[in-house]
Parts: structure tokens; sequence; C-alpha cells
């Protein structure tokens, strides 16, 4: 028995010690500077005859962004960027099963709230022929003015009840594809005033995570030697109790 003991105990040892000499699975990835084959757009209402302005400004190192919500409250109005992460309709998606946060360096003014948006392939619900039909991921983000960083926790991010309503998607139907980014877009927040002219200066926006595989795989070795000791240690006690 105690020659069992000492195995598990050596293996128990050899694992950790494997586990400690393994590199951190570290992603990271920029989306401002951009990465090669992304997209940026600036978008307006203009072309469904509203009168919202925006303008952009964009260099190496600062993406700039200006709106002003149209007047006419009897229409609808918006304004926002869209960083377009497949624009050939490749389905060629990032993936970002790792990422834990989005960290965003931001200047703002005139808003107190932006709205972050994480488009995702859903194999279940998407036509690519139709952009509304990708799985959204959302988050309200409260903003100061001037100068600021911003972590959002993935897990934060969420999807609305009108995304289901809209596409008339089962509810589910709730897996969130992290492994099929499409899009990012940043849009002002709910309670934005018509006719106020706000701004946005983006220093960077980067998508921050570590995976928890190799831990989770010295987790379950962790438990399956336990199991092995508490079913040899049963086995001992019986056979010690017969004899």
């Amino acid at each position: 028995m105690k020659k069992t003991y000492a195995i598990l105990a050596a293996v128990a040892f050899s694992v950790l010690l494997v586990y400690w000499m393994l590199p951190n699975r570290y992603f990271e990835e920029s989306v401002f500077p951009m990465q090669e084959g992304v997209v940026l757009l600036g978008y307006d209402d203009q072309a469904d005859g509203g009168t919202s302005e925006i303008s952009m400004e964009v260099d190496e190192n600062t993406l700039g962004f200006t709106c002003k919500l149209g007047a006419d409250t009897t229409k609808s109005a918006w304004c926002g960027l869209l960083w377009n992460m497949d624009p050939d309709s490749q389905m060629v998606y990032r993936n970002w099963t790792f990422v834990d946060s989005l960290i965003l360096d931001v200047e703002a003014f005139g808003t107190s709230e932006v709205l972050l948006k994480v488009w995702t392939y859903d194999p279940d619900v998407t036509d690519i022929k139709k952009p509304r039909s990708f799985r959204l991921l959302m988050k309200e983000l409260p903003l100061k003015e001037g100068a600021q960083r911003l972590a959002i926790p993935m897990e934060d991010l969420y999807t609305p009840d009108f995304w289901y309503e809209d596409g008339k998607v089962d509810r589910e139907l709730n897996r969130r594809h992290q492994e099929t980014v499409a899009r990012l877009e940043i849009a002002p927040g709910w309670n934005q005033p018509r006719e106020k002219k706000f701004s946005i200066k983006f220093k960077s926006i980067t998508a921050k995570g570590v995976s928890n595989l190799a831990f989770g795989t010295v987790l379950f070795i962790f438990l399956f030697l336990t199991i092995v000791a508490i079913g040899r240690g049963h086995k001992y006690r019986h056979d010690t109790l017969k004899e």
C-alpha cells in the first residue's frame, strides 16, 4: 500500500514540475492600432435620410471620432465606429477564445457613455449576408471627461433581449462564440443628447487574456489521482478486514 501511495506522490510531483515548466499562454491582439486585414469604418444615418454628422481622423497612434446626432426626434439617429475583421466575407474570423478582457485607452468629451459591441458568427442563426444576424455581445461603458483607461471583462458582455426578438432567435441558443469574432463596434450610449457633439479619441484598444487549459489539465489529473488513492485505500481496508 505504501508503494502505491509513493508512486501516486511521484506522479503528482512530476505533474506539478511539468506545469511549472510550461510557458504561460498569454493572448494579446491589438484592435487599434489595427491588425492587417481589418477595415475600420465610421458610419452615420445620412444614407437612410438622417442628419447625424460624423468626422474621423486616423494616424498610426491615434483614432479620433466625433459625432452629432440629428435633431429630428421623429427619426432614429445613429453613428459609430466599426472594425470589420472579415471585410471580404470569407468567414476568416478572429479567435478570441482566450480573451478575458478588452483594454481601452481613451479620451472622451461630451458623452458619459458608449456602447461596446462585439459581433460573433453563430452557425445556428447567422447568415453572413445579414450583418445583424451575427450574435451580438454588448456592454454599456460609463465614461468621464478626459483621459481614462478602461478594462472590460469579456464575461460582462451580454446578448440583449432585442437581439433575440429582432432575429426571432430561440433564447436557448445562448453560446457566446468568442472563437469567431467578426466585428467590433463602438456607438453612442442610450441617452446621448441630440445635436450635442461628442468626441472620442482612442490611443489603443487591446484584447487580452491567458489560457487556463494547462491549469485545468493539472486539476483533472489530481482529481484522478485522488480517486485512485481513495479507491486503493478502501480496497486495502476491505482486504484487511477480510483477513
